[in-house]
């Protein structure tokens, strides 16, 4: 297994430690709390993360099983308005993230090298596995670590 395939595995092992690490010790209100109608709590952007994690597990399996194929997308805000995330436990959600990752990672450890190469087509755009592990999961899930310090950084500014 080439070194920068390790990495990817490992990088994408580590958006749970970071999710989880991004909001231990919060409070409840925090938690739920949303800076502005349209914007997501931090509740929701964890949702969002397992969703899409849901979704790029899907692809990635449709990727090493069929043939090329396109790769499938999902309405997000409408995911997020639909599932009532405040009504899980937060706990529950990253448990579930927790599981999910491991049994990726599992797999993704498993593949032969001319599966890791297989591709899904975005338009007329090659999307490999690996982007799909850098790109659409690790870089994805950083940006949303962004918005939840920004949350943070929101609520605390109100509370002044």
């Amino acid at each position: 297994m080439s070194t920068e395939r390790q990495s990817s595995i490992h990088n994408y092992k580590q958006t749970a430690v970071k999710i989880r690490q991004s909001v231990e010790g919060l409070s409840e209100q925090l938690i739920t709390w949303k800076p502005g109608p349209d914007i997501w709590s931090i509740q929701e952007i964890i949702g969002h993360l397992m969703d899409s994690n849901i979704i790029n597990s899907y692809r990635i399996r449709k990727i090493i099983s069929e043939p090329v194929t396109p790769i499938v997308t999902f309405a997000h805000e409408e995911w997020v308005n639909v599932q009532q995330f405040h009504g899980t436990p937060l706990a529950e959600i990253l448990d579930a993230y927790d599981a999910l990752t491991r049994y990726n990672a599992l797999l993704l450890n498993k593949l032969t090298e001319e599966q890791w190469q297989k591709y899904g087509m975005k338009n007329d755009e090659q999307i490999s596995i690996s982007h799909i592990i850098d790109k659409f999961i690790c870089n994805h899930v950083q940006k949303h670590l962004g918005q939840i310090e920004r949350n943070k950084s929101e609520y605390d500014a109100n509370r002044v």
